[in-house]
């Protein structure tokens, strides 16, 4: 009995592992789902990574 559920375990780690090498994205979306990780967020809060930002206000990137 210990044996079955020990493969039983190594086969569900199995699982998990090539899940999330095969399909990233569905797999970051699953860990978001169940709480074990923050979403991200993809919306720019100003200028961002622009590295030309205009940082006195008068606008976005140039």
């Amino acid at each position: 009995m210990l044996e079955l559920a020990v493969a039983v375990l190594i086969v569900f780690a199995a699982a998990i592992y090539w899940y999330a090498r095969l399909f990233p994205a569905g797999w970051g979306r699953m860990r978001t789902a169940v709480g074990l990780s923050t979403p991200q967020s993809t919306a720019s809060k100003g200028c961002g990574g622009c590295s030309g930002c205009d940082r006195s206000g008068k606008g976005g990137c140039h």
